[in-house]
């Protein structure tokens, strides 16, 4: 059981360093293509019908696509300190979940085992 919760524990170490890695390309990345994608929303399919549903909704990407753009301009410096901190919170997050799980079997096994002896 012990080395379930720890290979559970590395896998997800794993997919937890995946994610900042891609963060941190994203957040390295120039933050010119996110205005490009206002071009795209110009031409979506059935966009007169969507407008019938909710009204504005082109006016409001636009102004989406504008924050993201200068968030990430913003963000983009900071990257390293912000990643490095968000990756180590979760590391240290789940080693300390998988030691805590790994102390519970421990008690559990121990209290098993006394009352087998009584």
């Amino acid at each position: 059981m012990i080395a379930f919760i720890w290979i559970v524990t590395a896998l997800g170490l794993a997919l937890w360093s995946l994610g900042a890695w891609g963060l941190h390309t994203l957040l390295r990345a120039d933050a010119g293509w996110v205005g490009d994608l206002g071009e795209l929303v110009d031409r979506v399919p059935y966009g007169a019908l969507i407008d019938r549903w909710f009204p504005g909704w082109q006016a409001l990407m636009h102004a989406l696509l504008d924050l993201t753009q200068s968030t990430l301009g913003l963000l983009g410096a900071a990257a390293p300190l912000i990643v490095w901190s968000a990756w180590a919170v979760g590391a240290l997050g789940l080693a300390l979940f998988g030691g805590f799980l790994t102390l519970l079997v421990v008690l559990l096994r121990r209290d098993d085992r006394g009352r087998a002896a009584a």
